[in-house]
């Protein structure tokens, strides 16, 4: 075979193997966030008023649960969001600290059991 083929097709080779290596990482780097339903703001938002205590109802993930805050009609539903490692459970009831608030990061938008769409604040205790 002719070097200068030989040459040819390695660096079609090359530039194929180099491209479908992009592709991969592009798929595996997706945003999991957006995938749940997450969508983060670039900066924080407001505090979202609440009684200092959060009931968590449903888990989605170990560190991301839907919550309300306060009560009838005054209740707000919630994703409560935490880095810290810690993980939430049903019926959990989270204590809002004195001087911290509840921040908003982002909305989470999920369907209820009616198949009702729901978009919430997502919010992180600081």
């Amino acid at each position: 075979m002719n070097k200068f083929l030989i040459f040819v097709m390695g660096l079609v080779i090359g530039i194929a193997v180099t491209l479908f290596t992009l592709y991969l990482f592009s798929t595996v780097n997706k945003n999991d966030n957006e995938d749940l339903g997450l969508k983060l703001f670039k900066e924080k938002g407001e505090c979202i008023k609440t009684k200092n205590e959060i009931k968590i109802f449903q888990v989605i993930e170990a560190n991301m649960a839907l919550a309300k805050t306060g009560d009838y009609p005054d209740e707000i539903v919630l994703l409560l969001i935490n880095y810290d490692g810690k993980s939430y459970y049903d019926d959990q009831k989270i204590i809002v600290p004195a001087k911290k608030c509840a921040r908003q990061i982002g909305t989470y938008k999920y369907s209820t059991k009616m198949e009702i769409d729901k978009t919430v604040p997502a919010v992180v205790i600081e």
